[in-house]
Formats: C-alpha cells, sequence, structure tokens
C-alpha cells in the first residue's frame, strides 16, 4: 500500500465511522425500535463507531510517523496495510457482532476484534523497532 492510498483509505474509514456515529445517534434520538431496545446491539454499535473512528485517527498517525522516520518501503507497505486492516477488522467486528447477536453474547463477528487488534500492535511495535537502514523482509 502506498503512502498516498494509506492516507486516503485512512481518511475514509474516518469518514465512515463518523458517519455511522451520526446515523447511530439519529437512531438514538429517533428511539427507533429495534437499536434503542436492544442493550447489546446499542453497545456493540457504539463500541464499533469509537474504535473504528479512534483507529482511524490512529491510522493517519502511522501514515505521517512512517514518512517522519523513514522506515524502509519494503516494510512500510507491509505496515500500513496491516494497521489499516486492523483497523477495519476491529471497528467492523464490533459493528457486525452487534448487529447478529444471540440473547447475551455478541455475534461470531467479535472474534475479529481481537486479530485487528494484534495487527495493530504490531504495525505500533514495528514502526517504533525499525529503522532506516533495516533490511526488508
Amino acid at each position: 500500500m502506498s503512502p498516498e492510498r494509506h492516507l486516503r483509505w485512512s481518511l475514509a474509514l474516518a469518514a465512515l465511522f463518523l458517519a455511522m456515529g451520526l446515523w447511530l445517534e439519529a437512531m438514538l434520538g429517533l428511539r427507533a425500535a429495534g437499536w434503542v431496545d436492544d442493550p447489546l446491539r446499542r453497545e456493540f454499535l457504539r463500541l464499533g463507531h469509537a474504535h473504528g473512528g479512534l483507529l482511524a485517527l490512529l491510522n493517519l498517525g502511522l501514515s505521517w510517523a512512517l514518512v517522519r522516520l523513514a522506515t524502509p518501503e519494503p516494510w512500510a507497505r507491509q505496515i500500513r496495510r496491516a494497521a489499516w486492516l486492523g483497523a477495519l477488522l476491529v471497528g467492523a467486528g464490533f459493528v457486525l457482532g452487534g448487529l447478529w447477536h444471540a440473547p447475551t453474547d455478541p455475534g461470531p463477528a467479535v472474534l475479529a476484534v481481537p486479530a485487528g487488534a494484534l495487527m495493530l500492535v504490531a504495525s505500533l511495535v514495528a514502526t517504533a523497532l525499525l529503522r532506516t537502514g533495516d533490511r526488508a523482509p
């Protein structure tokens, strides 16, 4: 993933989760049946909106950091891909786990959350530890 694409897709991800937050607030404000009366669904939609939006902003910062730290491009490509996909998995995992769930447990899509979180942590650690002269994977 190129630096420009990472930046554009991160902005798009932030816009997506911001729009989802606006939609969710509208549903709560209108007391829409199905959204307000299901506490598990409401909680997981909020978690998806908040985590997705914040992790999209984290990707914007990471986009800047990779260029500023002169991370070798073969590494930077992999880091960008993992970080963006990780943010998407965390946000979408919460949202989908809340939309389709059992009476007391989130749906199976919530299993994407820890996988995405691990991808993000690995991306941040790699960015922090790699130096300009390090060889490609």
